[in-house]
């Protein structure tokens, strides 16, 4: 049966805005039409309401018998479509599960872990199938009844963030390369060596893709024309994000707690605030509204224009 409970507003964080606690991290999200899907360290799927910093708990993943004993499984990505999610989450064995829920309903298993495969991302693909992103650098469609139809190899170095927009898959891997695959013609149409260490986080966009990396460095990969903007950091970017009209990058600036919001367009910086400690995710919820996540199991949607 699915559970819904409201769950209670943190205290306001210093002027930053208002924090909804999670009581764990958050391990995956994605945006919906209304509201941000958010899976947890602890297993946990909720539906967060920006304007309200309100939070729903739509399912809590059953624990799974590991050889080290009973726990909560991990959620490790999130993608929806209409009125479904569909998520990557732990298996016993050790491989992942992929998995498809529709609110009312318990999950249905797409991918199982009798295929061993090592899913970093999943999301809904068209028309009834599903895409993924291996550890291995490896993308694989899958069709509706789980059967593998097409496997690409993309990088040879282990996968450390993917993101996709459209028909298009970025990757970014250990060695610092990002990786644009077309999904309609299953190849890759774009490698660019933009940091010399693990690609950390990804936000790709119709123009633009970001990436952060454990070079202690962002950049900005203008698709169009293939230039790059490098975006100047002090310590690993565990974050990026693009806004609505891919005009504005925001990321973790340092090791304090700093974010950094730069307008691509103009490339100037427009903003540089401390005091978002642990703060390891990021999404322009609108051009105005960014959310932050915290590992200390914070979420909270930050007016940074105010």
């Amino acid at each position: 049966m699915v559970r819904i409970a409201l769950l209670v507003l943190g205290a306001a964080l210093g002027g930053l805005g208002l924090a909804a606690q999670l009581h764990a991290a958050v391990s995956a999200w994605t945006a919906g039409s209304d509201a941000v899907y958010l899976g947890t360290e602890d297993g946990r799927v909720l539906r967060y309401l920006p304007e309200t910093d309100a939070l729903e708990e739509v399912w809590r993943l059953a624990p799974v018998e590991r050889v080290t004993g009973t726990g909560q499984p991990k959620l490790y990505a999130l993608d929806v479509r209409g009125g479904e999610l569909l998520w990557v989450r732990e298996g016993a064995s050790g491989f992942r599960v992929v998995e498809r829920f529709r609110l009312g309903e318990p999950p249905r298993v797409v991918v199982s872990e009798a295929l061993e495969l090592p899913v970093v991302a999943a999301w809904f693909d068209d028309p009834d199938g599903y895409v993924l992103v291996l550890l291995d650098g490896e993308v694989v469609w899958v069709g509706p009844t789980g059967e593998v139809r097409r496997r690409v190899q993309v990088t040879r170095s282990a996968v450390g963030a993917a993101d996709k927009h459209g028909r298009r898959l970025a990757i970014g891997d250990e060695g610092g390369l990002v990786t644009l695959v077309d999904l309609d013609a299953g190849r890759v149409v774009l490698q660019s060596a933009q940091h010399r260490d693990k690609v950390l986080s990804l936000d790709l966009g119709a123009r633009w893709v970001l990436s952060g990396g454990r070079d202690r460095k962002g950049a900005a990969l203008d698709l169009s024309g293939g230039a790059s903007l490098a975006l100047r950091a002090r310590f690993f970017v565990y974050a990026v994000a693009l806004d609505p009209e891919e005009r504005l990058a925001a990321y973790t600036y340092d090791e304090t707690g700093t974010l950094r919001v730069v307008d691509l367009v103009a490339r100037r910086e427009l903003l540089r605030r401390g005091g978002f400690n642990g703060v390891d995710r990021l999404m322009f919820w609108s051009e105005d509204c960014l959310i932050l996540a915290s590992e200390q199991g914070r979420v909270w949607c930050w007016r940074w224009r105010e």
